[in-house]
């Protein structure tokens, strides 16, 4: 099956030189997930949502500054391929070309509506994230934007004794953050003038100085998660037909359904990077292995390098199986000679718990080698803790459902 009839031709874009602050509006505006970034005929860029709270931008700083390279696919990629594209690349965006010529664009909920009749040989139950990573009502916005950052996450539940009550996503964050700038300003701070950028007249000043507005800023982060989440939440049985859960999805502004059992108690999170990731399985996967920013690989360091050291762990350890490996390279903007300092970070999803390394190094190479010893070290010392459970247990006869619906779309 191909994404032809998936991709969309009609697209939101933007200018490489227009400012943060502007994209900041469009999104409080509109319903974009990620930004596309064009230049003439060419594409500059894709800028996910959630990179507007990945580190402080100035409002003034343009959107050239701070675009992510996309993987390309053609218009007629397979949609398996284009699925793993998606996940690997941390992008619900993506350019499509025919030939050399760029044609439009693709994105996850398109290529959801695509096989979602094909999705009822699954449940949520086969996909959903167990792990559930949740924050507390009075939590405060800035260590939500904490545990968004450090679980590189979109979107995290708010918890109150065992009901879920809210949900904060990105988009929350971001519309909250310039509409309470725009609603607070006195004589708009450059950036945040009622166009969403700076003022259009040659005299146009702030009325407030930069301490100001440092201290606004930081009294939005001592705001609780309750003021800012989304109610009411929706919530899925794991039992629930999967192509029944994606329909809500789809119907809905929300990309994500929280997993609650027969208590009402919530045991996991299904998103669209979940389904998507399950469109990845092939029959000859043994161990799903994805990688967050391939796009700071170098040369010295491949995919099956990766591949080759988390099957190395699993080998190392007879009573310990590796069922789902995440690798993810952030990228600093300190360098040293050229070469950009990486945070890494390698997840190991095992059937005695999950395990976590992360490592800063200059380099892609050293980054990754380092968390992975750190990893591995932790689950040597530490296989008698269990943690809440994992990603994904998945047994062999799920595994083969997720590659029957194949063989029935194709």
């Amino acid at each position: 099956m191909d994404i032809s009839e998936a991709v969309m031709t009609e697209h939101a874009s933007f200018d490489p030189e227009t400012r943060v602050s502007k994209l900041r509006g469009a999104f409080d505006r509109e319903v974009l997930t990620n930004a596309i970034l064009v230049e003439g005929e060419e594409v500059e860029g894709v800028i996910p949502r959630k990179e507007l709270l990945g580190s402080h931008h100035d409002p003034g700083e343009k959107l050239r500054s701070i675009v992510r390279s996309p993987p390309r696919v053609s218009r007629t990629e397979d949609v398996r391929e284009t699925a793993r594209l998606m996940v690997e690349s941390e992008l619900k965006l993506l350019p499509v070309y025919e030939g050399t010529q760029f044609y439009g664009v693709i994105t996850d909920h398109a290529i959801l509506d695509l096989v979602l009749e094909h999705l009822d040989a699954l449940s949520v139950e086969d996909v959903f994230t167990r792990d559930l990573i949740s924050v507390k009502p009075d939590d405060t916005l800035g260590r939500v934007i904490n545990v968004l950052r450090e679980n590189d996450i979109s979107r995290v539940p708010v918890i109150e004794e065992t009901e879920a009550i809210g949900l904060i996503s990105v988009f929350d964050l971001v519309e909250f953050i310039v509409r309470k700038m725009d609603r607070n300003r006195s004589g708009a701070p450059d950036g945040f003038d009622g166009h969403g950028g700076a003022g259009s007249s040659p005299g146009f000043r702030s009325n407030r100085s930069f301490g100001e507005r440092v201290g606004e800023s930081a009294r939005m982060l001592d705001l609780p998660a309750r003021d800012v989440m989304s109610t009411p939440v929706r919530t899925v049985a794991p039992e629930t037909p999967l192509d029944e859960a994606v329909a809500e999805i789809l119907g809905t502004e929300y990309s994500s359904l929280v997993a609650i059992n027969s208590n009402g108690t919530p045991i996991g999170i299904m998103t669209t990077t979940d389904v998507l990731r399950a469109l990845t399985v092939d029959e000859e996967s043994h161990m799903d292995i994805q990688v967050f920013g391939v796009e700071h690989l170098e040369g010295n360091l491949t995919r099956t390098d990766i591949a080759s050291r988390i099957e190395r762990i699993d080998q190392k350890y007879q009573d310990m199986d590796i069922l789902e490996a995440n690798v993810v390279f952030h990228e600093h903007q300190e360098r040293q000679r050229g070469t950009p300092l990486l945070l890494v970070t390698v997840r190991l999803f095992t059937d005695q718990g999950r395990f976590v390394g992360s490592a800063e190094e200059y380099g892609a190479r050293p980054a990754f080698k380092e968390a992975a010893a750190v990893a591995e070290g932790n689950a040597l010392e530490d296989k008698s803790r269990k943690h809440p459970g994992e990603r994904r247990n998945r047994s062999s006869s799920q595994a083969k459902k997720l590659l029957s619906w194949w063989r029935t779309a194709e």
